[in-house]
């Protein structure tokens, strides 16, 4: 009896929070009875909130670690909205907000309330954006050409709907807004700032999560796969040494261009002869530098590339057969190779089955179970890892491919449809619901 009756005080304070779902769009034309037809939980002004500060960072891009307008905006923001406990330069300029729940301390003083995080990346690329539209890139070199404008946008929708409804949480939400997220490492700025622990930055974390717009994936579908579910970043430098000279007397040299195209060819080898089939991982060379004229036989090349993988085993063969091919390329050509091979961020991996269901169990709500449980993996890499590498979470992708095309993430016409705001905000905030209602 005393079970029934507060399931039902449960239900009804969901649909208080939530307040009524209300249709959003239809992915296909079909009527807004069908399955398809995506159901919100941020709408009306708020919907249109989103969209015109997506548009706002995204004509006001920052680099990593530069990200002192964008920051300035989210606090002034949050406080706007309602949010009193902010945290600035955080992680050097990230932010922080805090919505305490009113029920926390009503039934009973000795209970530990939780506090779920949720995360948005801040920083832009060092790209000149290509396409035209009215909202583009103010700042020439740089674009926001990965979404994280509207990662920014989406948790600022939730976090007004989350504060609107903050007396009825049974614990606390921590919102942050974490820079440098592109191979910069902003999030174990974060993390070494105590951004995880009670102190400095409000309550312990007791489970995080976060999103990716993913342009590659049509609207309206969520991705949550268990496992890895983004690669290792690796980066490595090969400097070729050889002996310059004449380019009519080659019998006097040691061609170094020749030496690093032998280097280039051996290591597409690795994963196509060293690695299990089965398995999976990547060897990119991505810049080739040397030589002085058409004339001259070089004596230095720089070759620049990066590894992708998902098993530390496959990480460690990797290095070590680039490693062994340079030393067996050196001495067969006579010249000196050296490596330098720098490890990068760990894979992301959704280790915690729970809180993959709960993502599952909050979009199905949205879109239906088949949507909501599309398997998405990439090689890309992502410092959210760092993060479920200290708590519990979930790391999961929300489609915003745009009507009839795909524009590539890091491509400098970059964009996503921006319906996609309110499916991953409603995502935000029925993740809260799900564990402090």
């Amino acid at each position: 009896m005393n079970d029934d009756n507060n399931n039902n005080k449960r239900g009804g304070a969901i649909d208080e929070f939530l307040g009524e779902l209300t249709p959003l769009l239809d992915l296909d034309g079909s009527t807004s009875t069908s399955p398809i037809n995506v159901r919100a939980r941020v709408g009306g002004i708020v919907a249109e909130e989103m969209v015109r500060m997506r548009r706002w960072f995204h004509s006001h891009p920052e680099r990593s670690f530069e990200e002192y307008e964008t920051s300035r905006m989210i606090a002034r923001t949050l406080r706007d909205m309602g949010i009193t406990e902010v945290y600035e330069n955080v992680g050097r300029t990230g932010v922080v907000g805090i919505v305490r729940g009113g029920m926390v301390g009503m039934d009973d003083d000795d209970v530990v309330w939780p506090c779920v995080a949720l995360r948005a990346d801040m920083d832009a690329l060092a790209i000149t954006e290509a396409s035209d539209v009215e909202y583009k890139s103010l700042y020439d070199g740089t674009m926001h050409a990965c979404g994280h404008d509207g990662h920014m946008a989406s948790l600022l929708g939730a976090a007004r709907v989350i504060n609107d409804g903050r007396h009825l949480l049974r614990g606390t939400v921590k919102l942050i807004f974490q820079p440098a997220e592109e191979g910069h490492n902003g999030a174990s700025a974060m993390i070494d700032d105590g951004v995880l622990e009670d102190g400095r930055c409000g309550p312990k974390v007791d489970v995080i999560y976060g999103i990716h717009l993913w342009s590659m994936n049509p609207l309206g579908t969520i991705s949550a796969t268990e496992g890895p579910i983004m690669a290792a970043s690796d980066k490595f430098v090969i400097d070729v040494r050889g002996a310059g000279g004449h380019g009519a007397a080659p019998h006097t040299t040691v061609d170094a261009i020749v030496e690093a195209a032998a280097v280039i060819q051996g290591l597409q080898t690795i994963v196509s002869r060293n690695l299990d089939p089965l398995e999976t991982g990547v060897v990119t060379c991505g810049t080739v530098g040397g030589g002085y004229g058409y004339n001259i036989i070089a004596d230095h090349v720089e070759i620049t590339g990066t590894c992708r993988t998902f098993k530390p085993a496959i990480r460690e063969m990797i290095e070590g057969r680039m490693r062994c091919m340079c030393e067996g390329i050196s001495k067969s050509y006579g010249g000196n190779i050296d490596v330098k091979y720098e490890h990068g961020y760990p894979p992301t991996v959704n280790s915690y089955p729970e809180h993959c269901k709960h993502v599952v169990d909050v979009g199905s709500e949205l879109v239906g179970l088949e949507r909501a449980s599309v398997k998405c993996v990439t090689m890309g890499a992502e410092d959210f890892s760092y993060y479920l590498q200290h708590r519990p979470g979930c790391f999961f992708f929300v489609g915003a491919a745009l009507p009839g095309e795909i524009r590539g993430h890091h491509k400098s016409v970059f964009d996503f449809d921006e319906r996609a705001l309110q499916i991953s905000a409603s995502m935000f905030v029925g993740l809260v619901a799900k564990i402090l209602l």
